[in-house]
């Protein structure tokens, strides 16, 4: 019974082989998982010895030198030649320079694009700015337009005399933006 047993247990140990029991991986030294490899970190990483090249200072003065002071007003007009002359106060009362009186108007540079049915002649189409005049329905009351141009206009506001924006919305309806910042929407007047 024991050479039974006894043979029992050899039979598996036949199919190994002498370096599997030999060569064990910690033991002797050699470890086949280990990576390979032989660069710097590779070789601080086993404990071998690295050269490493010092960090050292660049030679010279590499920053730029003191920021210049920024210019002065003074600076700047002894440069153009002659000091800035102030502008015209533009306000509400004051027409812009492009529509003094006494001035052509600016010519449009702007192709304008016509669609089947549309007619070219200015003045009639969907450039046509709408005459002042025009009253404006508003919750607040009837209010008339003041002029603008054919994407806007403005209105005066009953009540309070102030000025309201009117932008068309294209389907027969108008937006009113009242100096307050209230937005509400009327018909459009024919």
């Amino acid at each position: 019974m024991r050479r039974i047993v006894f043979l029992g247990l050899l039979v598996p140990l036949a199919g190994c082989g002498y370096n599997t029991w030999s060569g064990l991986p910690f033991t002797t030294g050699s470890n086949p998982n280990m990576p390979q490899g032989d660069s710097e970190n590779m070789r601080r990483a086993m404990g071998e010895p690295a050269s490493i090249q010092p960090l050292t200072t660049e030679p010279g003065d590499v920053w730029p030198g003191p920021i210049k002071p920024p210019p002065t007003l003074q600076d700047l007009e002894s440069q153009s030649g002659e000091p800035e002359q102030p502008l015209p106060p533009v306000g509400s009362s004051t027409p812009p320079g492009s529509n003094q009186p006494g001035l052509a108007p600016l010519p449009s540079t702007q192709p304008q694009a016509t669609f089947p049915g549309q007619s070219t002649a200015p003045g009639v189409g969907p450039t046509a700015t709408p005459p002042a005049g025009q009253v404006y329905q508003t919750n607040r009351g009837p209010a008339v337009s003041t002029g603008g141009t054919s994407n806007y206009q403005t209105i005066t506001t009953p009540g309070t005399g102030g000025q309201s924006i009117v932008v068309p919305n294209g389907n027969g309806t108008s937006t009113v933006i009242h100096p307050n910042g209230t937005v509400e929407t009327v018909p459009t007047p024919k």
